[in-house]
């Protein structure tokens, strides 16, 4: 093993295979977004390499972007921080071996006699050990296309937790309960987790829960703009799941109407919250005389018993745009028709949003204003004043592609937003 103490030293790494990548950043708490990396584990095809950007143990190099050592099929932890053009480790090794690679977990045994309370103990815990533990670190066998397609998208979750959260910094410590070491400026950072059955994320860091923030009690009044004068605007899918079945099954739903408005008709013209309850017991608790008169359900019917058809003779799920293979052992060889649809249906919401997050973040590319948070069929942008109407009127075009209208939202702060009349 080489550990890389000064620059001219890089030279030794050009030329070779690098099959592994592992950064360790200087905070084992805080966010990958908020803090330098310490120093970063490099194996090749032959051997190994340390290069030292922070760590107490060896001189110091400069930093530079290390996402550009990576090649095409390098295996790259925390691939999604450094923008590197190889594989995401956590999500190869989610497919090899079914469940979550715990960071957290792993590294645990490190931090013995250690105080956990300082901010960059990652820089001060020997080397040694750090290079002891990696190496036990399980390399997966990369053989899906999937993996190199899911790889590629969950980089977009980073680019979004790369652009943080501004909030009231006075209230997340004393309300929160965080220390303020781990606010940058008035900025936090969201965390998704995308190494899931259906590939769904949830998010949550530092024990925030941001896909999940409550409503009623005032909580989500701590997000606001970072601009003076912004504003968050949000774009909510209108009947994701709904119109999302309606595309799998080649049912077309009018233009004037929201999808719960035109299935309540067939209910007898019952209100729309009305509606929406028959419609979700229908879908997920079977039909009644009426249902099955119905041509959503019809069709939807059909679709149901043929995935499950599909997936009892295949031994498992495919999902409909990435391709990727979802075992009988993720969901159960038990599973009935109804479970397989589900777990069908939340994979293709995954990866339809994957493909919108990508065409959003394209968009703000050059922008000032900040696409901050995702959670499902919602997406929440901080908006600069200048760039407000471009924003109210070009992301519900982009998100609307393909048949999904969305609805717009706007306020101050997250907990404030209000309902804008679609012009």
């Amino acid at each position: 093993m080489t550990i890389i103490e000064y620059d001219s030293d890089l030279q030794l790494i050009n030329g070779k295979t690098i099959k592994f990548i592992v950064p360790v950043w200087s905070s084992p708490k805080g966010h990958e977004c908020g803090f330098p990396i310490s120093f970063v584990y490099i194996r090749t095809e032959d051997t190994e390499f340390v290069v030292n950007f922070k760590h107490i143990d060896a001189k110091s190099i400069v930093p530079f972007d290390v996402g550009k050592l990576a090649g095409h099929n390098t295996i790259v932890f925390g691939h999604r921080y450094l923008d590197s053009r190889g594989i995401d480790y956590e999500w190869a090794y989610f497919e090899a071996f079914g469940k979550p690679f715990d960071w957290q977990d792993f590294t645990q045994p490190l931090y013995r006699t250690y105080r956990t309370d300082f901010t960059e103990l990652n820089d001060c815990i020997p080397m040694m050990k750090w290079i002891e533990l990696i190496r036990t670190m399980p390399l997966p066998m990369v053989t899906k296309p999937s993996v190199r397609k899911y790889s590629d998208a969950i980089k977009r979750l980073g680019q979004i937790e790369g652009a943080g959260v501004a909030v009231e910094k006075n209230r997340v410590v004393t309300e929160w309960e965080i220390p303020d070491s781990y606010i940058h400026g008035d900025l936090m950072f969201t965390k998704y987790n995308p190494y899931t059955v259906t590939g769904r994320p949830s998010n949550r860091h530092l024990g925030v829960n941001w896909g999940a923030l409550n409503k009623s009690d005032g909580t989500r009044s701590v997000v606001r703009s970072r601009f003076a004068e912004g504003t968050l605007v949000q774009m909510d899918f209108e009947s994701f799941h709904i119109r999302l079945i309606g595309r799998l099954i080649g049912y077309d739903f009018p233009d004037d109407k929201t999808a719960h408005e035109h299935l309540g008709e067939w209910y007898g013209g019952v209100d729309r919250e009305t509606a929406k309850g028959i419609t979700f017991r229908y879908l997920y608790g079977g039909l009644d005389d009426l249902g099955r008169t119905i041509p959503f359900f019809q069709r939807a019917d059909e679709f149901i018993k043929k995935t499950y058809r599909d997936y009892v003779v295949r031994g498992g799920l495919v999902t409909p745009i990435m391709g990727r293979e979802i075992p009988f052992e993720q969901i159960g060889r038990d599973a009935g028709e109804q479970k397989v649809f589900n777990y069908f249906l939340q994979a293709l919401e995954t990866e339809v949003n994957y493909h919108k997050i990508g065409e959003l973040l394209d968009w703000f590319a050059d922008k000032e204003s900040k696409l901050i948070l995702y959670t499902y069929d919602a997406f929440l942008v901080d908006t600069h004043p200048q760039e407000r109407e471009s924003v109210l009127n070009d992301i519900p075009t982009i998100l609307s592609r393909g048949g999904f209208p969305v609805k717009s939202y706007e306020g101050k702060n997250y907990a404030e937003l209000e309902f804008l009349l679609q012009k």
